[in-house]
């Protein structure tokens, strides 16, 4: 490959074609664009859900493989991984992991089971992916994952705090994986949204969303091709010396203070 700024094909650099990538969580929302973007690039997909009708329609779309799984479990990610191994053969490039559902509760309000269930949605495929994928992309030369975080893993978000405590985990397991598989040429990085409208999530009113929107520096929430747009950067070659990194796509409102205006303006 070229180093001459001047010869490179950038274009190129962000094909996908013929790779191959397991995605898990599928879909609506987020997972479904995630799809979407790699497909176009040229990726082989195998397409991963609990619900298995909700992976074959998502393959079915977007030309996949379709695998049902519980993606917290360590057999169903051996099965998924070992899968991916026999379609894809040397071309298995990345996973994406997008699971993560908030269950929104106070933090003392959360039992022991509810507490152990948002951390294993948030924290425990990651793990796994780290584990188990990992690995089998180094034995290949190398790879590509990614996580989808949260905002609520940096600043703190009412009613969705261990949501945000295993979104945490995940940002600083991304950096651990990254230094620890860095020499198998595995990145790792994480994708790190604010408020994303249409994401799977329960809808939100036109109030709520007008509010969301005034506080944005951009002045509109997210989109799912928001982030699947990042994905598929950090998946290709563009991305190639980026590794151990979260990279927020929120708008901007992440670097806001919430402290009201202080200072005087200027006449």
């Amino acid at each position: 490959m070229s180093n001459d700024a001047a010869t490179i094909d950038y274009l190129a650099r962000q094909q996908l074609t013929g790779r191959g990538f397991v995605v898990l969580g599928v879909g609506a929302g987020i997972g479904s664009a995630v799809c979407a973007a790699l497909s176009q690039a040229g990726a082989k997909l195998l397409c991963v859900d609990s619900k298995k009708e909700v992976a074959e329609a998502a393959a079915a779309r977007f030309g996949g493989i379709a695998a049902a799984a519980n993606v917290t479990d360590r057999a169903d990610m051996e099965a998924v991984f070992a899968q991916a191994e026999r379609q894809f053969g040397g071309s298995f490039a990345g996973v994406v992991n997008v699971v993560g559902v908030p269950m929104p509760g106070a933090i003392a309000a959360l039992d022991d089971e509810q507490t152990q269930r948002q951390l294993d949605l948030t924290l425990r495929p990651a793990i796994l992916v780290t584990q188990l994928a990992a690995p089998r992309l180094a034995a290949r030369g190398g790879g590509s994952v990614v996580f989808v975080g949260s905002l609520a893993a940096e600043v703190s978000t009412l009613n969705i705090a261990l949501y945000g405590v295993g979104k945490a985990a995940v940002n600083k397991l991304a950096a651990a994986a990254a230094h620890e598989f860095g020499p198998g040429k595995v990145r790792f990085n994480v994708v790190s949204p604010g408020r994303i409208v249409s994401s799977g999530v329960v809808p939100i009113s036109p109030e709520t969303l007008a509010r969301i929107e005034q506080a944005v520096p951009l002045r509109r929430a997210g989109t799912p091709a928001d982030i699947a747009g990042v994905v598929l950067f950090l998946l290709s070659d563009l991305a190639g010396y980026v590794t151990g990194t979260v990279i927020p796509v929120d708008g901007g409102v992440g670097r806001i203070s919430a402290l009201p205006e202080s200072a005087p303006r200027s006449k």
